[in-house]
């Protein structure tokens, strides 16, 4: 890994600008993240453990002729892999043609490093040999793989000669058979003559990939002749490097060029013919991912076909409309893209066609964004693209191509004037922000070319080419990224909506607030990108990547242990991306309702969030895990502190632990599932989350309950909604004694079946309780779903109500008879009060 890290690190600092090469964009991103831990550990900390192999013992005379089997079929296994591996041999008799081919190219590249290239020649030719470096790269590692794959065969075929061997011996001891021992004699020549194989192929593969090495070596050192050229005084911005131009005579000839138009453009052609033969099995996997990336637009566009896209934001509808009604040319851009980025090495041409397409392809994405007096901006951002791209193939005598950078400044000013005159004189607020864009970079442009028409004039044409540079290429990366965010948002809003959208309800605030979230993080981040481009277009980007690197890689002593700034950051960038991956993972998966992507596969309900759950976990551990190694700790160190935790945790930290077995057990066994409704301990209302240490109970008032996850465990829980949300509601009523009880039982059927809410099975229905003291008591009993139940209940009573007084009916109240057995006479009563 960090082999690669340095080598696209390495792509990065000496990028030439005219390709615009955008996987170099991509890997610096990552460069800058991760390439700064701690490259000064002790050998002590990357040492591997050896493999713990079983010390070969004799087999027993009864088990003998079935391990002879099992060991024939180890050698034919073995026999088929090295059979089937035959791209070393190839490899190895192409490696003559090849190593002449680089001896030819190290001759060409001298007599153009005589001829005073331009900048632009130089970094073509730093790009060409950083290609044919990976590619040996790439071929060396193979063989090393090889080699390596070998070795470990080696161990089993010792292993199992050993193991024969005594096996021979203990049974000569015991006196077997003769045609045992002839046997097992046999399976050991067998046995050495596949060792022997084995030691013949790595000693072939050894001798190709010291030859590999020794080219890899040569290429390494005319890199660095060119990287040293490059940045020598004769290519410093403001070096004289001509003549004013009214000094030039354009009778001298160039013969130390010795390369004709024609014959650089077969050569940048022969290039490319030869890099796509050399890459036929990584085209292969590239078609592969782009036929995987047609079926993910298809989904993306289906979705706004399918679901209503409703949204106020303007920018949203322009997301819409990127995926639904350019979907081709939003596969196609992203096709390019990902080519440009899958592809390492490439000769610049095959750059460069990428790169035009990817122009080309972005045009039908931004030009429905902008005004129709305004698109022609497209034609003259390519024309003058490929204007100063043919300084990159061609050779010109140095009056020639004085001339050539004149009428290339004059023709920018020229077009930028002309293109842009009706912007000026335009009042409409709702210009094109690219438009705006361009309105606000026009005065820098005209002050550029004006750098480019005076250095040209006066010699310095180093400065002349970088001016004219960043003038043709602002454009080209500009309407490049701006057509990348349009696509992202796009994709995202797309996401959103379909996720949203397939659910029974819709939180649309929710939505939009994501959806308008997620673009603003896209902007961000693709406007940090296309500064990185810019910033390596000025060639400022590499001195200020060497100075943060000298900074972040600088060492610290923290007691025993040495941490960089690099290594700090490295350890918080991992964390925070395996947050926002578990968070990604619980929007997509874990949603709350068990409408995820996981819908399809129709799975019980609660799998899902067990699901999103492990998958969490798994992450947020090994994104630990790796944060520490970031950090340049041996793991093996925490083993004595993980066992006094684990002390400490089993008597301080019961509670808590106890509490997350609880939650890890309710998410497996599915007691409950957020969304029922449940009651335990006097507490009714809704699941709204079950966490790793508590759950969300949220009343029917309102109220949000924490309660741990042990408790829901332990105590006796009453869950309403598990298996269905169905629930029956009692209906209590009484009549008068004068009533009909078969015309109350009738009504009471009759009722609770009109009701639209009451389920057909099973049916209501009416049950005579008992002869009460007042009343003859009935009760009307339905089933009907669980949300629904209150409404229902009070709706079915108030219509046996009215039923029963419109069939006149009485329900009784309450009546008690008071019997008096003797009243007191008056007299006495007189008597009392005198």
């Amino acid at each position: 890994m960090h082999k690669f890290i340095a080598q696209v690190n390495y792509n990065f600092m000496h990028f030439s600008l005219s390709s615009v090469s955008l996987k170099t964009l991509l890997t610096s991103f990552i460069v800058l993240c991760f390439s700064f831990n701690d490259i000064q550990a002790q050998d002590s900390d990357n040492t591997i453990d050896s493999i713990i192999v079983n010390a070969p013992k004799a087999i027993p005379l009864t088990a003998i002729i079935q391990n002879i089997q099992k060991t024939n079929d180890d050698l034919k296994l073995i026999e088929r892999k090295l059979e089937a591996n035959k791209a070393v041999h190839k490899v190895d008799s192409l490696y003559p043609t090849y190593a002449t081919y680089i001896d030819k190219q190290q001759e060409q590249t001298e007599k153009v490093l005589a001829s005073n290239p331009n900048r632009q020649k130089i970094e073509n030719l730093y790009t060409k040999w950083n290609g044919n470096r990976i590619y040996l790269t790439g071929i060396e590692d193979d063989v090393n793989n090889f080699v390596s794959r070998n070795t470990r065969l080696l161990e089993t075929i010792e292993l199992h000669h050993k193991t024969w061997d005594l096996t021979l011996e203990n049974a000569k001891n015991e006196e077997a058979p003769k045609e045992i021992l002839n046997r097992i004699s046999d399976l050991i020549k067998d046995i050495e003559a596949i060792d022997k194989a084995i030691i013949e192929e790595n000693n072939t593969a050894l001798k190709l990939e010291s030859k590999i090495n020794f080219k890899v070596e040569l290429i390494n050192e005319i890199m660095e002749e060119i990287l040293t050229l490059k940045n020598s005084e004769t290519y410093d911005l403001f070096h004289l490097r001509h003549s004013p131009i009214w000094k030039i005579s354009f009778s001298q000839t160039e013969s130390s060029s010795n390369s004709s138009a024609l014959e650089a453009a077969s050569d940048s052609f022969k290039e490319l013919v030869s890099f796509i033969k050399n890459n036929k099995s990584s085209f292969y996997l590239y078609f592969t991912l782009i036929l995987f990336l047609s079926g993910i637009i298809y989904f993306l566009k289906r979705g706004f076909e399918k679901y209503e896209f409703v949204a106020n934001d303007p920018n949203l509808h322009i997301s819409k409309d990127v995926i639904l009604k350019h979907p081709i040319a939003s596969y196609i851009f992203l096709s390019l893209l990902i080519g440009n980025i899958f592809f390492t090495g490439t000769p610049k041409l095959f750059e460069s066609i990428l790169i035009l397409g990817l122009i080309i392809v972005s045009s039908y994405v931004v030009r429905p964004q902008i005004k129709t007096q305004f698109k022609n901006i497209y034609y003259v951002i390519t024309f003058f693209y490929i204007i100063d791209l043919l300084k990159t193939y061609l050779w010109f005598h140095s009056g020639v191509y004085r001339v050539y950078l004149l009428f290339e400044a004059i023709l920018i000013g020229a077009a930028v004037y002309l293109l842009l005159k009706k912007l000026y004189a335009t009042k409409d607020a709702k210009i094109n922000p690219l438009s705006k864009f361009l309105i606000q970079l026009s005065p820098s442009i005209y002050i550029l070319v004006f750098v480019a028409i005076m250095s040209n004039f006066l010699g310095y044409t180093n400065l002349t080419d970088i001016t004219l540079k960043i003038c043709t290429h602002i454009g080209v990366i500009t309407v490049i990224f701006y057509s990348l965010l349009l696509i992202l948002e796009g994709i995202s809003t797309s996401v959103i909506h379909r996720h949203f959208s397939s659910k029974a309800e819709i939180d649309f605030n929710r939505k939009l607030a994501l959806e308008l979230k997620l673009m603003k993080i896209l902007r961000v981040v693709v406007l940090i990108f296309w500064f990185l481009f810019f910033l390596n277009m000025i060639e400022v980007y590499r001195p200020l990547k060497d100075y943060l690197t000298d900074i972040l890689s600088e060492p610290y002593k923290l007691g025993t242990i040495s941490i960089t700034i690099g290594s700090i950051l490295s350890f918080i960038i991992i964390l925070i991306s395996s947050y926002l991956l578990t968070t990604l993972i619980s929007f997509m998966i874990d949603d709350g309702d068990g409408e995820g992507v996981l819908k399809s596969l129709r799975l019980p309900k609660g799998i899902p969030a067990a699901v999103s759950l492990v998958i969490r976990y798994f992450i947020v551990a090994f994104g630990f895990v790796f944060a520490l190694s970031s950090l340049g700790m041996d793991l093996s160190k925490f083993n004595l502190l993980a066992g006094a935790m684990g002390i400490g945790i089993g008597f301080g930290l019961q509670t808590l632990i106890s509490n997350f077995v609880s939650g890890l057990i309710l998410v497996f066994e599915r007691p409950v599932l957020q969304g029922d409704t449940i009651e335990v301990d006097n507490l009714l209302g809704r699941v709204h989350k079950i966490g790793v240490r508590s759950s969300k109970i949220r009343t029917f008032d309102g109220a949000e309950v924490i309660v741990p996850n042990y408790n829901l465990m332990s105590n006796n829980l009453i869950n309403w909604t598990l298996s269905d949300n169905i629930k029956r509601i009692d209906i209590f009523i009484g009549a008068t004694y004068d009533a009909d009880p078969n015309q109350v039982l009738e009504i009471l059927a009759k009722t609770g079946a009109s009701h639209p809410n009451t389920l057909k099975t099973p049916p209501p229905r009416g049950l005579f309780l008992e002869f009460g003291d007042n009343s003859l008591n009935f009760v009307l009993q339905c089933w009907v779903h669980y949300e629904l139940s209150l409404t229902t209940k009070s709706e079915i009573s108030v219509a046996v109500y009215n039923a029963f007084k419109e069939a006149g009916i009485e329900i009784p109240f309450p009546q008690r008879d008071i019997h008096i057995k003797s009243m007191p006479n008056n007299n006495t009563i007189e008597n009392k009060t005198s």
